[in-house]
């Protein structure tokens, strides 16, 4: 049974960010896990007389893989996609295909029945729309971003040519993608670009990893990830089996993304921790779907705190304070 805040929360999702609507063939996408959540949107719709389309699909093996034919061909149909799934099919060919064909899509993977007390949810999302719109402005007429920390990152991108992604949290128009509560403003770096090293001090947004204890130190050069490093060593492990031999695809830095929701907040939850005010995060692997040349199907993303972020000549974000 909802209460009355996780109905809330639900309600803001379908009709404040999903713009749902009598008229939308709307598919909701979900796995054995997450279906009892899946079940409470469709529930939430139908009080609103609205039918949602219930699919329940495999459990994926990591963010990004690919739905089955079967999920994918009911995607293309779709004009509004909910997808509940644990992993993310927001950078799956599954969902750009269906995006050229019209559909909106609310990626919310991670999510759970507590979440939905989260006051990330319940904020007016189109009112950030603004300074997410400044953000990916910048991004798409810079062409250096250098990004320091006091943990020790010290790293360079290259982003000439490359278009800055604005992702409100909210979708509206044919295509759209959205990651509520993740607010965002996005780039995907010039694929042999990234070099210098990342201490990573906040999340790994895989179910595994989550909020860290013991910070991470990332070195890259020649845009991928040549070195793990950890005083936890099954961290290290864990971590180079899931992005396999150098030379894969996996280990390429394809997006440097801010957080800009402020009532979100560092909770090991993917969605939470990619859209908290000021925190930044590298996304690895794919970033084909989102302005990169990177196919892979594979997206991982990591949180760090208290950035500073300057772009060509100008600070964006100040120790994780956002200046624009």
């Amino acid at each position: 049974m909802l209460n009355d805040i996780k109905q809330s929360a639900i309600t803001n999702l379908l009709f404040r960010c999903g713009h749902l609507n009598s008229e939308d063939n709307a598919l909701v996408l979900c796995d054995k896990e997450t279906r009892p959540i899946a079940d409470a949107f469709v529930a939430v719709a139908l009080l609103n007389n609205i039918k949602l389309n219930l699919s329940e699909i495999p459990l994926l093996s990591n963010h990004g893989a690919e739905p089955p034919e079967h999920a994918a061909l009911l995607m293309e149909s779709a004009t509004l996609i909910i997808s509940l799934c644990g992993f993310s099919l927001a950078h799956s060919n599954a969902r750009i295909r269906a995006a050229k064909k019209g559909a909106r899509f609310l990626s919310l993977p991670l999510y759970t029945l507590d979440l939905l007390e989260d006051p990330c949810l319940h904020i007016d999302f189109k009112s950030h729309a603004a300074q997410v719109k400044n953000f990916a402005n910048a991004f798409t007429q810079g062409e250096k971003i250098h990004v320091k920390t006091e943990a020790g990152t010290d790293i360079v991108l290259g982003i000439k040519d490359r278009i800055g992604n604005y992702c409100p949290g909210f979708v509206e128009s044919a295509g759209d993608l959205g990651s509520p509560p993740d607010i965002e403003a996005n780039v995907s770096p010039i694929e042999n670009s990234a070099e210098g090293v990342v201490v990573i001090d906040g999340s790994i947004t895989h179910p595994s990893f989550g909020l860290l204890k013991t910070p991470v130190k990332l070195t890259v050069q020649n845009g991928k990830i040549i070195l793990f490093e950890s005083e936890d060593q099954k961290q290290v492990d864990m971590l180079n089996t899931l992005f396999g031999p150098l030379d894969s695809k996996r280990r390429v830095l394809a997006e440097c993304g801010v957080g800009l929701n402020p009532a979100a907040k560092l909770t090991g939850i993917m969605l939470t921790d990619e859209g908290a005010l000021g925190y930044l995060h590298f996304g690895f692997g794919a970033n084909h779907t989102v302005g990169g040349l990177n196919e892979v199907d594979f997206h991982l993303d990591f949180v760090f705190r208290a950035a500073t972020l300057t772009l060509d000549s100008t600070i964006l974000i100040q120790s994780g304070v956002p200046q624009i």
